[in-house]
């Protein structure tokens, strides 16, 4: 497929979405890739899918195009240094990504499934989320720890919000599936719709979820799935 089938739009709009009590900025980048049904296209060609552990990702993951991930990693560099990292000389030290699908039933699901989560607790490591499926697939919502009052969680606060975790997991109920608005122990701060061609960019430290209310969408078909490309990019000063 040629290259230019993932090129990133020459001129983007950043809109920066403050959630939480904190204010956390959150970048939403809509209409990304030149090349967004090429990519639906290669993540239907790619093989193999890859169910992940248990516990963690719910669902399928699978390599992205090398093209298109470095193009989208060297775009949204400087936004997100200035607008989510407090500016500065900063350089990408490692990045993880792939195409990625939630596909379990809420039945699967194991408790740390049904709360909402960080990706680490660092500041420093930075979500990256293309929506390449439409808005019935729901979104990414984002959180606060009821107990704690945190909604993101650095190393000096990691002890206290797992202690709080832990004992919000005896409090789900048989019903809780994937979070929504109403998650013992949480409090929703915000949601963001999902959108074909969409980006999210947040701070992996701050508590989030996807948003999964129609089960039924879920599918192992990318042609059908809730199909998302996910990036987690670590930075450091240059």
């Amino acid at each position: 497929m040629p290259v230019m089938a993932f090129a990133i739009a020459p001129s983007l709009t950043i809109d920066v979405v403050p959630v939480g009590a904190s204010g956390e900025p959150v970048l939403v980048i809509d209409d990304v890739a030149e090349g967004a049904a090429a990519l639906r296209g290669a993540a239907c060609a790619v093989r193999p899918w890859q169910a992940m552990p248990p516990g963690s990702f719910p669902g399928l993951r699978a390599g992205l195009p090398a093209a298109y991930a470095r193009a989208l990693i060297a775009r949204l560099h400087n936004p997100i240094v200035n607008r989510l990292l407090g500016g500065g000389t900063m350089k990408v030290v490692r990045f993880e990504c792939s195409f990625s699908m939630v596909t379990l039933s809420p039945a699967e699901l194991t408790p740390l499934q049904r709360v909402p989560h960080i990706d680490v607790a660092r500041p420093d490591r930075v979500a990256i989320m293309h929506f390449l499926c439409g808005a019935p697939f729901g979104g990414t919502a984002f959180y606060r720890q009821v107990e704690t009052g945190l909604e993101q969680v650095g190393p000096e606060t990691r002890e206290r919000y797992i202690a709080a975790r832990t004992a919000g997991l005896a409090r789900l109920r048989p019903e809780d599936g994937y979070p929504g608005a109403d998650v013992p122990g949480y409090a929703r701060t915000a949601a963001i719709a999902a959108r074909f061609n969409r980006v999210l960019a947040y701070r992996s430290c701050t508590l989030h979820s996807g948003v999964i209310e129609d089960t039924s969408l879920l599918s192992p078909d990318p042609a059908r799935g809730r199909l998302v490309a996910t990036f987690f990019v670590d930075y450091a000063p240059a």
